[in-house]
């Protein structure tokens, strides 16, 4: 929203409580008070730096386009006398490409020109023997032919009484194993050093060429540009919850989306430029269609202003890939999942690729969490995976209030929860995280009390504890 209001430093200070929040980012002022319930970070992090300059601390965490555009929507105005923030000068780190193992063309002419000495000594020698050429006239010369360890002096005067085909032509042959045994030796030697060829085994193992990941190919969506997409289904799953179809340019079509990471819906609504992140449910493997399942707030001004009101035809705005995960096939062997409410979503997408690779045999237990049993998203979708796979995946339900007679959780994600659900902390164990912030940032504490690795402020594919 468009503005030239100026703020003073004492006006923005004057913002300093949850319930009235502004900072200051990049010289602009921005009142953030109704983003405070839903900051992924917790409302801790922005009331640290509520009525102050956030630049410093925005910039160390590293926000994504995503943010900025969220950010966007709350600005009032901006700093009077501001100055420009700039970022201290990092290191270049220059990488040493090591030296080409240079191979020489001696190594391979050496072994053709003996070779073929060794081949006209063995023919002369056998011509000879069979007395087509005398060897009083021609020792002279013939020394010169023949390698220097051969004496010419050894060599019979005339012909030779046990003359005839069969002596002269293993006569030959005895003549040129023996040489070429001393000569050969040499050249190995030679061949080994140069070349380095007998630092390989003698039968190397083929390799399979790598099956490409239809996860990772680039499809419809554009990382910068918003596109289009028509609404061809919306399904009520439960009270405010809806089932979102769109539908792709061509029924071929893939999204274009790695799994683990979601999309921005842009839209304007009551004069605001309003923007937010969702992970689909779909993937790359269904093609011509992209499906989300979204929680639609009353108050919310995205969801439950302008998606409740989506109407089968109406065009969305869409943006991606976007998201630090981006899983693999042996990312770990083990993952733990907390999950509450629509935070099933980017779970059930990496549960349905691992379960749907054969290859794959990661081992995933999900506690997800919700008010009621009427809640539970995607439950016959996660309840056949887990049938079918019961070696990847096993599934524990906690509920605020449960019905009669069930078998599962009752309350919050506790830590004893965790310990007896999920898996413990290893080396090739990730836990992940989703769901509403209070929830997020009582099981980061939690699972740090449990031996996991405290969990970054921006979160990276690499870390033990991770969320989305």
């Amino acid at each position: 929203m468009a503005t030239t209001t100026e703020y003073t430093l004492e006006d923005v200070a004057a913002h300093k409580t949850k319930k009235d929040l502004w900072i200051i980012v990049h010289g602009k002022v921005y009142n953030v008070t109704e983003y405070v319930r839903d900051h992924p970070g917790g409302a801790d992090v922005l009331v640290d730096v509520a009525g102050s300059d956030a630049t410093e601390a925005y910039e160390d965490v590293g926000h994504s386009g995503d943010a900025n555009e969220i950010l966007h929507t709350y600005l009032i105005g901006t700093l009077k006398g501001a100055r420009e923030f700039t970022r201290p000068r990092g290191v270049t780190v220059i990488q040493q490409i090591p030296k080409e193992t240079k191979t020489t063309k001696s190594s391979t002419s050496s072994v053709v020109l003996t070779s073929g000495s060794l081949g006209g000594a063995a023919l002369l020698l056998y011509l000879v023997l069979q007395g087509h050429i005398n060897l009083s006239d021609t020792t002279a010369k013939l020394s010169k032919l023949l390698p220097k360890w051969l004496p010419a002096a050894s060599l019979p005067r005339g012909g030779l009484p046990w003359g005839g085909f069969s002596n002269g032509f293993l006569t030959a042959f005895v003549l040129f194993s023996a040489g070429g045994g001393v000569l050969g030796s040499k050249l190995s030697a030679l061949t080994r050093i140069e070349s380095g060829f007998t630092r390989f085994p003698p039968h190397l193992p083929s390799h399979r060429i790598p099956r490409l990941d239809p996860h990772l190919k680039k499809g419809f969506l554009e990382p910068k540009d918003f596109k289009e997409l028509p609404l061809i289904q919306k399904e009520t799953l439960s009270p405010s919850v809806y089932r979102f179809v769109f539908q792709l340019p061509a029924p071929e079509t893939v999204i274009g989306l790695p799994i683990g990471q979601h999309v921005a819906i842009k839209a304007t609504v009551k004069g605001q430029s309003v923007s937010r992140s969702y992970t689909p449910t779909s993937n790359n493997l269904d093609l011509g269609r992209l499906e989300l399942v979204i929680k639609c707030y009353p108050d919310g001004l995205l969801t439950g202003q302008y998606l409740a009101n989506l109407k089968v035809g109406d065009k969305v705005l869409f943006r991606g890939p976007k998201g630090a995960m981006k899983y693999r096939n042996g990312l770990c062997k083990k993952i733990g999942m907390i999950a509450g409410g629509t935070g099933i979503t980017p779970m059930y997408q990496l549960i349905r690729a691992i379960c749907e690779d054969d290859t794959d045999t990661t081992e995933i237990s999900l506690v997800y969490a919700n008010r009621s049993e009427e809640d539970i998203l995607l439950r016959e979708e996660l309840e056949r995976f887990s049938q079918n796979y019961p070696k990847n995946l096993k599934i524990w339900y906690m509920l605020d209030t449960p019905p009669q007679k069930w078998k599962y959780g009752k309350g919050y994600v506790t830590s004893a929860v965790m310990a007896d659900k999920l898996p413990g902390p290893s080396p090739d164990t990730k836990i992940m995280l989703c769901g509403p912030p209070g929830m997020v940032n009582a099981s980061k504490k939690a699972l740090e009390s449990l031996g996991f690795q405290a969990a970054g402020s921006v979160t990276k594919m690499t870390d033990q504890t991770f969320c989305f």
